[in-house]
């Protein structure tokens, strides 16, 4: 995916130091908001779990979870959660007693700008692609900012649970590794959009991902173990953001690993056999 290899930052370092002025997040907080009001803003926003552990890497306060979340965005999401950060610090409700400069504002407004610019510009691109996949451009680029954000998101936490549990059984190791995979091509894959280079091989290359994964639950991955649901609705949102139908191998797959794991769960219980 040479179209996206070594992309440059959405917001510059420069821009961030405008964005934490903005928000006030000096000592570790952003605006007034409680850890509870911050986790249900940016949910409803763009709907990102801000408790994930993957966003607390380097510290839990708002601030820094932000620092996390924002890079993971595309510039579309990203324009859109600095807009509703604004919109609120300029609302009744909010409590804190700063004035914001036209200055600062003025240059926070920019940046914003400067996201939404490469929405269109993007867009622009589209108009005259090449594309050859089962559907439009625009229906796919819809597709993927909409869906491939969630994914990525999801992707890394079934990942970190997974590896988090220590399994040491090569299949489930190459499970895990296929999800890393899939996670770094997600992430390319929003940066192509932001830039007006999505293309079929880069959709592709992922289903091929998501097949291998197929087989790796088949051939006793434990990924269903710790998480079934998040296992299968990640695997659902994959078939749709690649154009493929929901087929009977990916939900015998992993429908048939979960009851297996609920029957065996059963045997323990009953037989002093299973537990060895």
């Amino acid at each position: 995916m040479s179209d996206a290899s070594d992309p440059k930052p959405l917001i510059s370092p420069a821009d961030m130091q405008v964005v934490e002025r903005v928000l006030n997040m000096s000592s570790g907080y952003v605006l007034d908001f409680s850890n509870r009001s911050f986790d249900e803003f940016i949910a409803h926003e763009v709907g990102v779990d801000a408790t994930a552990p993957r966003y607390s890497i380097d510290g839990g306060s708002k601030a820094r979870r932000l620092r996390a979340i924002l890079p993971s965005l595309s510039a579309g999401q990203q324009a859109k959660l600095l807009r509703a950060f604004l919109r609120y610090r300029d609302s009744p409700v909010y409590t804190g007693h700063d004035i914001l400069d036209d200055e600062w504002k003025g240059a926070y407004v920019q940046i914003i700008e400067g996201l939404e610019k490469q929405v269109s510009d993007a867009n622009s691109t589209y108009a005259s692609s090449s594309w050859t996949g089962r559907r439009t451009i625009r229906e796919q680029v819809a597709i993927v900012r909409e869906l491939a954000p969630i994914a990525l998101g999801e992707i890394g936490e079934l990942a970190d649970l997974v590896e988090g549990k220590r399994y040491n059984d090569p299949v489930t190791a190459d499970a895990i590794q296929c999800l890393r995979e899939l996670h770094s091509q997600l992430g390319e894959l929003i940066q192509a959009v932001d830039r007006g280079k999505l293309t079929r091989d880069a959709v592709e290359a992922i289903e091929r991902n998501r097949q291998k994964l197929i087989h790796y639950l088949q051939e006793g991955a434990k990924l269903t173990l710790v998480a079934p649901a998040m296992t299968f609705g990640i695997m659902h949102i994959l078939a749709w953001l690649n154009g493929v139908p929901v087929d009977s191998t990916m939900v015998s797959a992993v429908y048939g690993t979960v009851v297996g794991a609920d029957a065996l769960k059963a045997v323990a219980k009953k037989s002093s056999l299973a537990g060895g």
